[in-house]
């Protein structure tokens, strides 16, 4: 398929460049209902993301647009010669500042080391552990397993010519407390490059957990003012946001006033703060445009060292791509996650999302399950917001020794943000 693309492509003088991303799965998946199996499966898909380049020049002004589309059936190719056209008449509305496709050097590929070789196997595995936590009022009503191998071939006009195949694993968890006056329940996701059943059970234990909470939380009725600890998935939201206005698209887009050697930590009475990018993987050794993936670090010890992102915007600011990478690295902290829990606080459990908006000064969000301490007793809490000053809560950030791996972040697993209003 990728060969009747390229002849396709090549065949229509209008298109000046092409990318070709052919993705393939193969996902052994099993559903569980009131901790029963209901059904098992095998999933394979092949689909192909085609991006057509037309340039052209307008008032004086050298364009480069382009359109997408995919496809996941075998076309005629009277059939591909229209969507080619499509593409193409679409690209020639698109006024995108002219940039160059990446260069490719040599046909390379790289593979992860697979995850299982008995991939149902393990699906067993993991909802046993889930399921052995379980007790007769708090269980998982639902329990999704995937085991994915993901197989990446890009292709573009300008010689890239790239693969790689990596492999994860992803629970979709529906804990439920059934009590005497009420049924909750919580959605829980879960992503894994290893197979480690001692994780897997700590994480089923802290979701069953999670669950009770929510079942014995009450609103907050009044303001007042607490340390914050975020764990998991709201640390990585809270570094991913803090890095956002720093990609090559934002600078382009002057979302940002601030520069390469700017400081976003002043008058810091707690940790200086490092955050990066990195491939998922030793295989994740490229993005969809074909660049190369190197590690970078955005920030360091408080100070902007580099923007990152995309070939197209890397050239409209005249640096080298970092490319695109999904997954954020922050060193180990300095502050055992006991010693945060030792002052009155609010440990975060489930967040609607976290705001940061670094010209106001705003940091914030919707807080759906926590659990308060008020120096003595423990209360689990729910409906409230928080909010607090991000130059404030930047200059006294406290990053625990505990670390956490999700799939899109490596790092401390709790931070705390001091002297928040909750509201």
């Amino acid at each position: 398929m990728i060969n009747q693309l390229k002849k396709a492509l090549q065949a229509n003088p209008m298109v000046h460049d092409y990318l070709i991303n052919e993705v393939k799965t193969i996902s052994h998946q099993a559903f569980f209902v009131m901790q029963k199996l209901e059904t098992k499966r095998l999933v394979e898909t092949n689909e192909y993301h085609v991006t057509v380049y037309h340039r052209f020049n307008l008032d004086q002004m050298d364009y480069l647009g382009s359109a997408s589309f995919a496809i996941s059936r075998k076309y005629s190719k009277l059939e591909l010669a229209l969507k080619i056209e499509e593409a193409i008449y679409a690209a020639s509305l698109i006024k995108n500042k002219t940039f160059e496709l990446v260069q490719g050097q040599k046909k390379q590929s790289w593979k992860e080391k697979p995850i299982t070789d008995h991939p149902f196997e393990a699906i067993d595995a993991i909802a046993s552990t889930f399921f052995a936590q379980s007790s007769d009022t708090i269980r998982f009503n639902a329990l999704e397993v995937f085991h994915t191998q993901t197989t990446t071939h890009t292709v573009n006009s300008r010689k890239v010519d790239l693969t790689k195949t990596t492999y994860k694993i992803m629970v979709e968890a529906i804990p439920s407390y059934d009590g005497e006056t009420q049924k909750v329940e919580l959605s829980k996701f879960y992503h894994y490059k290893h197979l480690d059943l001692v994780i897997i059970q700590n994480d089923a234990k802290t979701a069953l957990k999670d669950v009770e909470v929510r079942y014995l939380a009450n609103r907050i009725e009044k303001r007042f003012r607490v340390d914050v600890i975020l764990r998991d998935q709201e640390v990585a939201e809270f570094f991913e946001n803090l890095i956002s206005d720093y990609s090559y698209d934002q600078v382009y887009r002057q979302a940002t006033d601030k520069v390469i050697g700017d400081a976003i930590q002043k008058d810091v009475l707690g940790e200086w703060l490092s955050i990066g990018l990195i491939p998922t993987s030793k295989a994740d050794r490229f993005d969809r445009d074909g660049v190369i993936l190197k590690p970078i670090e955005v920030v360091e010890n408080g100070i902007i060292k580099n923007y990152y992102g995309s070939n197209q915007y890397a050239q409209y600011l005249n640096f080298e791509p970092s490319g695109i990478m999904d997954m954020i690295r922050v060193p180990k902290g300095k502050t055992a996650f006991s010693t945060m829990q030792k002052k009155p606080h609010l440990e975060i459990i489930a967040l609607s999302g976290i705001q940061i908006d670094i010209y106001s000064g705003y940091i914030g969000g919707e807080v759906r399950l926590a659990v308060y301490f008020d120096g003595k007793h423990y209360r689990p809490v729910s409906g409230f917001s928080f909010s607090g000053n991000i130059d404030q809560s930047l200059s006294s950030l406290r990053l625990s020794k505990e670390l956490t791996a999700l799939s899109n972040y490596q790092g401390p697993k709790y931070l705390k943000l001091t002297n928040m209003e909750i509201i």
